[in-house]
């Protein structure tokens, strides 16, 4: 058996961790009981020597978010036999990217959606060099990232999104004309948050 590369043990090692969750995700979690479950897959690779990300920007066909900035994911299906097979089997149908080829590397604390989805969040390592092959009805583009460019200080902002009739605080990142927020930037700030642990990224 082939070792594992010392960048994929060290995140191993990173996301084994307790998890602050903000407060403001869980009175999200709190008030949407009847979530629809769904899991997401947080991409990993290393390209030209520093480890990458990728998000998708989701079509105007899709029933929601549409045209907003995802990882590759969607709602559970009767035949999935666990929301790690949700992930990779999205990834695999948004993207093309294998689901037998991504290697699990842990989880990020669950998130729940203001539209009412209830978010399954898993890291997996991408076998690099890798051919992407999106589906269009879901998929307007594939947006790929350095996390050393997303750790940028400067990219976040917080912004107020209405909420049962108040404002709630959420993370905004504008990255090379793109905007993620919503559970996609929670989301986003938990990798960071752990990739950053001890202060400094993964070698």
């Amino acid at each position: 058996m082939t070792a594992a590369p010392p960048w994929i043990l060290e995140i191993r090692r990173r996301l084994e961790r307790e998890w602050v969750v903000p407060d403001v995700v869980k009175e999200i979690a709190d008030g949407t009981p009847d979530a629809r479950p769904a899991a997401v897959l947080v991409p990993l690779y290393v390209k030209e020597r520093e480890l990458w990300t990728l998000f998708t920007k989701r079509s105007e066909a899709v029933e929601t978010h549409k045209g907003q900035i995802a990882f590759p994911g969607g709602l559970e299906a009767l035949d999935d036999a666990s929301p790690w097979d949700t992930a990779v089997r999205e990834t695999e149908e948004e993207v093309g990217i294998p689901r037998k080829a991504i290697l699990r590397l842990g989880e990020l604390p669950e998130v729940v959606t203001l539209t009412g989805f209830r978010i399954r969040p898993f890291v997996g390592a991408l076998p690099w060099p890798f051919e992407l092959k999106e589906d269009p009805r879901e998929v307007a583009s594939v947006i790929e990232i350095p996390i050393r460019v997303l750790m940028g200080p400067t990219l976040v902002e917080e912004r107020g999104v209405a909420w049962k009739g108040r404002t709630i605080p959420t993370p905004v990142y504008h990255v090379r004309g793109h905007v993620i927020w919503g559970a996609t930037a929670f989301l986003l700030a938990s990798l960071l948050e752990a990739l950053t642990d001890e202060g400094r990224p993964p070698a």
